[in-house]
């Protein structure tokens, strides 16, 4: 492996194994080497798990088996961790009037409550038209930021693409490959002005993971398009919760919260090299570039005390 030192640095994973007959042989061919000037701490911050689903294949057969290549954050010095860049999009449309809206806010305060001075943070309302309730600042005024959530009332129809189009915009103000660029979007229900299949929304997951933003979503009970929201989430290489009621929402919200507040490595490329007669097909869950015996794909962001993998 070779990889840059995250906070906001590309690093790129190389793994180059001389044999896939054994798992021993697989793990013993694996080296790491960092570049740039912070190497140990690098090494101190990220480790790597690499399996396959078979430990034997045999020789001189034709067979298909997984290899799975895992990324470990170690747990991160809140005094240390990366500033973030952050916009809460929040659907005000007529579903969520009441219990909804309300605890919607409650989770929206009490997330604003944990970000320091150095975060950068942006609150979007959106209906059938959107709003822009706090533009993108530092959190300098935490008393007008509170205000402006609680001010928010419910009504109209669900322009989801809009509002997620219109968070982008915002942290696109102080986009930084030395900030945690996030979308968090909550909604209820299904995206019926604009832009509305999950297509739709899944290509837009997509460009704006080209910008390093990714998007987390949340849907709310049990009327909302999951396919519409996961397909956001997953081409940005964001979270998805599904919240079954309100009781679920502001822990779900602290879980988000947590990665967000907990990064270790962003834009971090791997990329699999396997031995002459072994053929790569597909990566599973993932876009990923499967040029001869090379595949190449991305992770946005690396968690403290969280696994991800290909």
């Amino acid at each position: 492996m070779a990889f840059n030192r995250a906070r906001g640095r590309k690093g790129v994973i190389e793994m180059n194994t001389h044999t896939l007959r054994h798992m021993m042989a697989l793990v013993a061919a694996i080296g790491i080497f960092l570049a740039g000037a912070r190497q140990l701490r690098a090494a101190e911050q990220m480790k790597i798990d690499v399996a396959l689903a078979k430990p034997y294949l045999m020789a001189g057969q034709k067979q298909t088996s997984f290899l799975r290549v895992g990324l470990t954050g170690l747990p991160i010095d809140a005094a240390r961790r990366t500033p973030v860049n952050l916009a809460i999009v929040l659907d005000k449309s007529g579903s969520m009037q009441g219990d909804k809206l309300r605890k919607a806010k409650d989770a929206a305060l009490a997330s604003i409550d944990r970000l320091g001075p150095n975060d950068i943070v942006s609150v979007v309302a959106y209906d059938h038209t959107v709003e822009v309730l706090v533009p993108a600042t530092k959190i300098s005024d935490r008393a007008a930021v509170r205000g402006a959530i609680e001010r928010l009332s419910a009504g109209g129809n669900t322009a989801l693409f809009a509002g997620v189009s219109k968070g982008a915009a915002e942290v696109r103000k102080f986009v930084d490959r030395q900030r945690v660029n996030r979308i968090i979007l909550l909604s209820d229900g299904q995206a019926n002005v604009g832009p509305s299949s999950p297509t739709d929304l899944g290509n837009l997951g997509a460009s704006l993971l080209k910008e390093g933003i990714s998007v987390t979503t949340l849907g709310l009970g049990l009327d909302y398009n999951e396919d519409l929201m996961t397909q956001l989430a997953r081409k940005s290489d964001g979270n998805h919760y599904f919240n079954e009621n309100t009781a679920d929402l502001a822990r779900r919200f602290g879980y988000e919260f947590d990665d967000v507040l907990s990064v270790v490595a962003q834009e971090v490329t791997v990329r699999v090299t396997c031995a002459e007669g072994v053929r790569p097909i597909r990566v599973l869950g993932r876009e990923a570039d499967i040029t001869g015996q090379s595949v190449t794909t991305y992770l946005n962001q690396v968690y403290g005390d969280q696994e991800k993998y290909i």
